[in-house]
């Protein structure tokens, strides 16, 4: 047997399996990147989905690392594209602390954190509120369960964070940047 037909048969095995094998869509760092103002701060934040196909259901993980989180942070706003916006009132969402995945393991969310939520439709932005604030540094992470547009394209998500519940200086925090192709 030679190589090459060794190689072959080796192939035809693993595609024949007959358990399929699930990669988690997630947010990389390109090589290259395009912004058309560049003198802006733009930070881009770590994201994970099951699906980038259109109207296929996905369960988002939307994380921000333990470092780029004011302290004692209490108040969110979380700016949505107006192809999800809608989606995100009708889907479910959760706030809790977040265990990073990578190539060896998942995203998951370890304990749900307590806080009231409302949407502001005239700036398309759900405000979240937390009932006690952050003390201890952990990732912490928005996580939906919702089904991806119509509309191919790239959406951006804005996430802005204050000290105070009734703060109207929320400081930037990052961006999240999903494809649906």
């Amino acid at each position: 047997m030679t190589f090459r037909t060794l190689t072959a048969a080796t192939a035809v095995l693993l595609i024949s399996s007959p358990n399929p094998i699930f990669a988690q869509y997630q947010s990389t760092t390109p090589i290259f990147q395009f912004r058309p103002d560049q003198s802006s701060t733009f930070k881009r934040l770590y994201f994970s989905g099951t699906s980038n196909v259109r109207l296929d259901r996905s369960k988002y993980h939307f994380v921000v690392k333990r470092d780029e989180l004011p302290d004692n942070t209490r108040s969110f706003m979380l700016f949505i594209p107006r192809e999800f916006y809608k989606r995100f009132k009708k889907g479910s969402i959760s706030l809790c602390t977040m265990n990073m995945g990578g190539y060896l393991k998942k995203t998951k969310c370890l304990d749900q954190l307590p806080y009231q939520s409302s949407f502001d439709d005239t700036e398309q932005a759900m405000n979240i509120t937390l009932d006690a604030p952050i003390k201890n540094k952990t990732n912490i992470g928005f996580f939906a369960q919702l089904n991806n547009p119509m509309n191919s394209g790239m959406f951006q998500f804005n996430l802005m964070a204050s000290k105070d519940i009734d703060s109207a200086n929320k400081r930037y925090v990052g961006s999240w940047i999903v494809t649906v192709n």
